[in-house]
């Protein structure tokens, strides 16, 4: 997860077991409701006042909500100091209003293109049907960028499944089907004896 809006220096940290049946705002969220990064005793009783010698690295512990609404405990990786950043920079910043973004695979360095990331909704569901690598990278801004090294940025919708309606000619019965922008139809062809035009 990177947020360059943090400025120079610690931006960014890698997450290893999150997994993409949660969501990223549960992730942000719980991070920044954690009693770590404060001036006071935190879940584990350590005085982040006076830090043991490796309190700066020991994860954050959080329960992530998964998709059937099952709490598990995870430990996030989140650098002590960019926890703190965050709380101070974000904390009073409403998930709704942050942009949450995706790199677009295999598109010119020149022509930055992210795709938007609904952070309420599990990965899955998002990176379904877009080409992401083993483990992307995530950008939280407050304001969504106009341009990167000074290129335009463009920004698209997340890619989800469209509902397409056909009528059956027949029974005049509406028949939905999920399809994915990009995949061809197939239809399953039965043996037998054509059928015969009316």
């Amino acid at each position: 997860i990177v947020v360059p809006e943090v400025g120079t220096g610690l931006n960014k940290w890698i997450e290893t077991g999150f997994h993409d049946v949660c969501r990223v705002g549960d992730l942000w969220t719980r991070l920044l409701q954690s009693t770590r990064g404060t001036r006071r005793a935190d879940a584990d009783g350590i005085d982040e006042a006076q830090p043991r010698k490796r309190a700066r690295n020991d994860p954050v512990r959080i329960q992530l909500t998964s998709d059937d609404g099952v709490e598990h405990p995870f430990s996030s990786a989140i650098p002590l100091e960019l926890l703190q950043t965050l709380k101070s920079d974000f904390g009073q910043t409403p998930l709704e209003d942050l942009v949450w973004l995706i790199r677009v695979q295999d598109t010119p360095a020149n022509k930055p293109t992210f795709c938007k990331v609904n952070p309420s909704e599990p990965l899955y569901t998002q990176l379904r049907y877009q080409t992401v690598l083993e483990f992307p990278t995530i950008y939280v801004y407050k304001q969504a960028p106009t341009e990167i090294g000074g290129h335009v940025v463009t920004i698209e919708e997340p890619h989800v499944a469209s509902t397409e309606i056909k009528v059956d000619t027949k029974s005049e019965l509406p028949i939905t089907e999920e399809v994915s922008e990009g995949e061809p139809i197939t239809e399953e062809v039965c043996e037998g004896e054509p059928m015969a035009e009316e």
